[in-house]
Order: C-alpha cells, then structure tokens, then sequence
C-alpha cells in the first residue's frame, strides 16, 4: 500500500495532488516497536527476495513508518523504465508515483485512500488476511503507456498492531483495452470481494467560497470559535457551514473532510 508527512508530491490537471500522504494520515504516527524489528524486517527480506527471483513478477516491499521502499525486484525496475544498477536501496514512493498516467493518478490515490480507511476498521489481528488489488496505467517512458495490476497486503506490524511493512506484487494487466482505475479489496482467507467505492468523492462536488475559506481556516487548527471572530459571523453559523462540508464530502469528521477536499482539487 503506497505517520505523519508533508511530502510534496505530482502535479495533474495544473493542481497538486497528494497521493501517498493522503492515506498514510490515516496511520497512527507513532510506532510501538519491541527492538526486534531488524530481525524481522531481516526475514521477511530474505523470504521476498527468494519469491522475486521465482516470479516474473515486480516485487516491492514498502516501510509505512520511514515511509520509503525497503526492497524493489529487479522486475518492479524494469516494468517501470528504470535501471536497476542506478538506484539507491531505499527508494521514496513518489519515484514511481511519478510514472503513473497523469489520468490515473487522481483516481488511484482516492481508491488507496478508501482501502486503507477499511482495513483500519478491521480488528488488528486480521488485516494481514485482505489484499488490495488495483488496475490502472504507467508510463515507463514519454512513447508507451501500460496497464498494469498491482496487488497490495501488510506484512508485518507494530506490538500496538500499527501497519508497519506492506508487500506489493505487480503484473502488466490481461486487459490493456481499459482506461479506468480499478480496485476492491479481498479477504483471501474467506473469498469475500469488498469493492471501494471512489464515486462519491468527485469532481462534481462544489463547496462555497464561505465553506472553503472555512475549511481552510480548520486546516490550520483554528476551532469554530476563533473562526467567527475571524470571519465576523456566529459560532452556530460557522458550524452549520462545517456540517454542510462534512455532508458534501460525505465524510464523518474534519481530518477527513480536509483530506478529500484536497484529493479532489477543492483546496490546495
């Protein structure tokens, strides 16, 4: 699965998009390691080493808390253009992100979102069982463009059951006709399909002048208070625009509300 972070990360449709951080937010921030983690880490290397070496595969494994690729095959190189003998060992996510179709990125980071929000909600214990399958396009170069599947499950966790490793296998896809970004969830221990419902956070959705200045004024830690005094208008008129927000973005709370709002482009 491509806490806390201030990355900078692609440009689409002439505004910043933010694909990686949007979900890792949803990530406690703070890891409860026991000190046994190199030799975990160590083991869970070896194990996907050998698995990459079997498989025609692209293979990565990504560490959320350094929030950086701690192994990337020799295949996950090649299907995405880049040399292998020229990279560093531990690779940012947004070097990849980067060859991600212009088109697809907006979509794709909404579906990641929408994934990690339901497997947070799932009890620490089985979250290693789902997997998160996704369709979309990369561009290894400026002439070609190539549909791919990548398939996405955690690893390995924290003592306190935080996300800590995810492992990433990627294909090219049997179905490079399609353009659309495609995703659902699977519990492989007993079969269940959950698909991610991305279409209720679009582009179609408008908030006001009033509701974006609002929303930007939460952003920065202000509480409905101090907004009115700053806008000059009643606590319960601020609150009634912070409600209307919230049902717009059909989102449960203002962490949420920010981060949406800022995958579709309504702030910046």
């Amino acid at each position: 699965m491509r806490g806390n972070t201030d990355l900078s990360l692609l440009n689409t449709r002439g505004r910043s998009v933010r694909i990686a951080p949007d979900y890792l937010q949803l990530l406690n921030r703070y890891y409860d390691f026991d000190g046994l983690e190199p030799d975990r880490l160590d083991k869970q290397l070896a194990l996907i080493r050998a698995m990459a070496q079997l498989s025609s595969s692209g293979v990565t494994v990504y560490d959320l808390q350094k929030q950086t690729h701690v192994y990337v095959s020799n295949n996950f190189y090649q299907l995405y253009g880049y040399d292998f003998g020229t990279m560093e060992s531990c690779i940012p996510n947004e070097v990849f992100d980067e060859k991600i179709h212009p088109d697809d990125r907006e979509p794709l980071a909404r579906k990641g979102y929408e994934a990690m929000k339901y497997l947070l909600t799932q009890p620490p214990h089985t979250r290693k069982q789902f997997k998160l399958v996704t369709e979309y396009r990369i561009m290894p170069n400026a002439q070609s463009v190539i549909r791919v599947t990548e398939q996405h499950q955690v690893l390995e966790q924290d003592a306190a059951g935080n996300i800590w490793l995810s492992l990433g296998v990627i294909d090219i896809s049997a179905n490079q006709s399609l353009t659309d970004v495609r995703s659902q969830v699977i519990n492989f221990h007993t079969g269940e399909l959950i698909k991610m419902e991305s279409n209720h956070i679009t582009g179609g959705v408008k908030l006001t002048t009033r509701e974006k200045e609002i929303l930007g004024m939460i952003g920065t830690g202000k509480l409905s208070k101090e907004i009115s005094v700053l806008l000059d208008i009643s606590v319960h008129t601020v609150n009634t625009h912070r409600q209307r927000i919230l049902e717009k973005l059909q989102v449960d709370n203002s962490i949420e509300a920010l981060q949406s709002a800022k995958m579709i482009g309504l702030i910046a």
